[in-house]
């Protein structure tokens, strides 16, 4: 059976009985899919087990017109068939929209540029838009997204005490109608308005704008023009499939080729040549899920001796060291000066632990010292890319992809533009990443330009 959730909140508990443990919540509009136990209580997969929910909680999902379906994991495959063994005609990245018109076991039969397509279907967010409300915006501005999940496109804000009408609920976010669009913002700063007629939802005159009235101070003007119809994903997803480099490039494409098109036009930059550089900074990515979503980040102790170090130099020492002959080699850090040196480049989760502990010496300094997100733009060139202080480029940088694409867009300089453009990697990878390393990045650069150019038929002259 397919049920969708009609509580505010539902316990999942281990065993069929209210005395067993629970080992977990659904929110009002989540659907799952059930098999019927003794005295209504309803077994379900929950993560690599079974769960258990009362079925005085659950409504059966009949008009399947009324589901709809977010992707929850990084990069999900279409296929032509309900089997892993089927052919993949296309993958879409995390937040992406998936029309259901059937369930069949563990896939989900799905309607897919025009055709009949299948794919797993644990790894999409399924909501019953049955019974919507409406709810004031308890927050002074509150992002309005593209997709449930944070990193998503801004495309709009609602200002404190905004009325929206709530069309259901995919875990922790909330879906809602703006602007005519679908849009998903934070159910934590939503309450449920009361003494409102619930049966007729807003008209769409009665969804306003409100980001010229309450601008996302983290984000400079050009940060923040980010239309309905400037998608981070593109038209076109490409298969994930091919080389290491290729199923890079294609990652990067289908995450952030509709935004990284739109620029590379107006900067006529083959849309390649970005993909290439994103893929070699930040394996296309920028924030790491194994730590736990949190920004990239690479800690540069050179950097710190610079902007702090060299005014504590005893301090400095006792905590980190680098190669002074080579100073991005070697790189070295201890809380206490009694401990072995460490080496922490390479694991996110120990960058963040030495860019912490910097932070508590100098938080400016530190944040001058690290490169961040998915360009590795370093913190101290917050002005070139239009922040006024570190700290709001961070902030900027922490909040979602797009501040990290139009940031990498600022940053080129008009030699950068230029050799890209002649497809000089080297002396690109000599501005964007130091002479020392040019040699190194030029040719990685141009091994993934060379493989999107070989997946995608348009790769050169900006699609």
């Amino acid at each position: 059976m397919l049920d969708a959730v009609s509580a505010n909140l539902l316990n999942v508990r281990s065993l069929p009985s209210i005395s067993s443990a629970v080992v977990g919540q659904l929110t009002q509009g989540m659907v799952i899919v059930t098999t019927p136990l003794a005295h209504n209580w309803m077994q379900f997969r929950f993560g690599s087990t079974f769960g258990f929910v009362s079925g005085n909680y659950l409504q059966e999902v009949r008009d399947l017109s009324r589901l709809t379906g977010s992707v929850n994991t990084d990069l999900l495959n279409i296929r032509q068939a309900p089997s892993t063994s089927a052919n993949v005609i296309a993958t879409v990245a995390r937040g992406a929209s998936i029309k259901t018109l059937a369930v069949i076991g563990d896939w989900l039969e799905i309607e897919f540029n025009g055709h009949q397509a299948y794919t797993f279907a644990k790894h999409v967010d399924l909501v019953y838009a049955d019974n919507g409300y409406y709810a004031n915006v308890t927050a002074s501005a509150l992002n309005v997204r593209s997709a449930p999940n944070k990193h998503a496109n801004i495309f709009g804000q609602l200002a404190a005490n905004s009325l929206v009408w709530v069309e259901g609920k995919q875990r922790t976010w909330s879906q809602i109608r703006f602007n005519g669009n679908r849009g998903y913002v934070s159910s934590a700063y939503l309450q449920r308005a009361l003494g409102i007629d619930d049966t007729n939802p807003l008209k769409e005159a009665d969804h306003q704008d409100h980001r010229d009235e309450s601008p996302n101070h983290h984000l400079p003007p050009s940060f923040n023009r980010l239309e309905p119809s400037d998608q981070l994903t593109p038209d076109l997803i490409l298969t994930v499939a091919g080389s290491k480099e290729q199923r890079a490039v294609a990652a990067t494409w289908n995450r952030w080729g509709g935004l990284l098109t739109t620029l590379c036009i107006e900067k006529d930059i083959d849309v390649a040549c970005a993909v290439a550089v994103l893929c070699v900074e930040s394996r296309g990515k920028g924030f790491e899920q194994n730590n736990a979503d949190r920004l990239i980040i690479r800690f540069e102790n050179h950097k710190f001796w610079r902007y702090w170090g060299k005014h504590h130099p005893q301090q400095y020492r006792q905590h980190f060291c680098y190669n002074p002959k080579k100073v991005w080699t070697e790189h070295q850090w201890r809380s206490n000066p009694s401990d072995p040196w460490q080496s922490f480049h390479g694991v996110q989760a120990k960058e963040w632990q030495v860019f912490e502990f910097a932070r508590s010496l100098d938080e400016d300094a530190a944040m001058l010292s690290i490169s961040m997100g998915a360009p590795q733009i370093m913190g101290f060139h917050y002005e070139r890319i239009g922040y006024q202080s570190v700290v709001e480029m961070f902030d900027a940088f922490c909040q979602g992809i797009p501040a990290h694409i139009h940031g990498l867009f600022e940053f080129f300089d008009t030699s950068m533009h230029q050799h890209l453009r002649d497809h000089s990697f080297e002396n690109f990878a000599a501005l964007y990443n130091g002479s020392g390393q040019k040699a190194l990045y030029g040719r990685l650069i141009k091994n993934h330009n060379d493989a999107f150019a070989k997946l995608h038929p348009n790769a050169q002259g900006n699609i």
